[in-house]
């Protein structure tokens, strides 16, 4: 799912401090930030239609909800991190059910269950090693209340990665609207 423009800037610009920590991290590129529902690896082009078809009947019935950023962590724990992440506070419990639906509805395809319980996040990098760590952790400390902003989620979609060398391209395949009723839902 990408991320509205204003939302991704506002993470960036963290982002930028996080940097300055210089920290060994591989960091994530703005236009690369997005949150991940579910991860299938490489997929022949050929499956495609399938896996389509089980998103679409996965997502039908959800209504488009909101969701806000705010602070940053990591995993596995703040205090020695290898992923840095920005976190999901409102819309977490929407997402998680989406994640829960595709990976119900991919599971005949093939596609194995995550052993970890799904957590909304946006990774901002990946440690590469531990040099630099306590600048790093000392400048998440201080973000780890930093709101972000919020958007409208509407719509999921199906993402190609392709591995370069400055960073993955991502390129969206298929798009899914989420179109069910927003009855009981509040706000949104």
């Amino acid at each position: 799912m990408n991320m509205a423009d204003d939302l991704r800037r506002a993470v960036a610009e963290t982002q930028e401090r996080l940097r300055a920590g210089g920290a060994d991290v591989k960091w994530v590129r703005p236009e690369g930030m997005h949150v991940t529902l579910k991860f299938l690896g490489e997929v022949d082009e050929a499956r495609l239609p399938e896996i389509e078809g089980a998103v679409r009947a996965a997502v039908t019935d959800i209504a488009p909800f909101r969701l806000r950023l705010e602070g940053v962590g990591g995993f596995p724990s703040a205090i020695a991190p290898r992923v840095v992440w920005a976190g999901v506070v409102e819309g977490a419990q929407e997402l998680a059910e989406l994640a829960r639906r595709i990976e119900t509805a991919l599971e005949p395809l093939g596609f194995e269950r995550e052993r970890r319980e799904f957590s909304g996040h946006v990774t901002l990098g990946r440690a590469r090693t531990p040099r630099g760590r306590d600048g790093l952790v000392a400048i998440m400390r201080e973000a780890r209340e930093q709101p972000f902003g919020e958007m409208e989620v509407r719509r999921v979609e199906l993402m190609r990665s392709d591995l370069r060398p400055t960073g993955p391209i991502y390129t969206s395949q298929r798009e899914f609207e989420l179109s069910g009723s927003q009855t009981g839902q509040g706000e949104g």
